[in-house]
């Protein structure tokens, strides 16, 4: 169950202290929920009895301390990966810095592929040979 928390006491550059949480551990990830409605991302990086000390992963400007939720997601980063994501540039968060084709954008969502018959395995031309190294016995 994802518990929310108004006991944000503290913001100090990228650190954010948050008191009187439960179960949450170090490594996990966090969203804080602003007065407007926008999320942004944190982890845990300290637990300290019921305090715990968070890394912003965006910027600080315009938290509002009394007004701001935090939630822990239960979970460390998680990134699904795919076949499409080969050459691709991608920032801390899994998001895409580079971009991405139209036609590439559906395709991109597809988490598992349909099963293929391999190629029939070829013989090779009759003008390639092997060698085979001296034996040293």
């Amino acid at each position: 169950m994802i518990r929310e928390y108004r006991t944000i006491e503290e913001v100090a550059g990228p650190l954010m202290l948050v008191r009187q949480v439960e179960g949450v551990k170090y490594d996990e990830l966090g969203e804080i929920e602003l007065p407007n409605g926008e999320v942004r991302r944190c982890r845990v990086l300290e637990v300290n009895g019921r305090d715990v000390l968070v890394q912003l992963f965006d910027s600080a400007a315009g938290l509002n301390l009394a007004e701001s939720k935090v939630r822990f997601t239960g979970h460390g980063v998680e990134l699904p990966v795919s076949e499409h994501m080969l050459g691709r540039v991608f920032n801390g968060m899994g998001r895409s810095s580079t971009t991405v084709p139209p036609s590439c954008r559906r395709s991109r969502w597809i988490s598992t592929a349909p099963p293929s018959t391999p190629p029939p395995a070829t013989t090779p031309p009759s003008s390639f040979r092997r060698v085979y190294p001296p034996s040293t016995g």
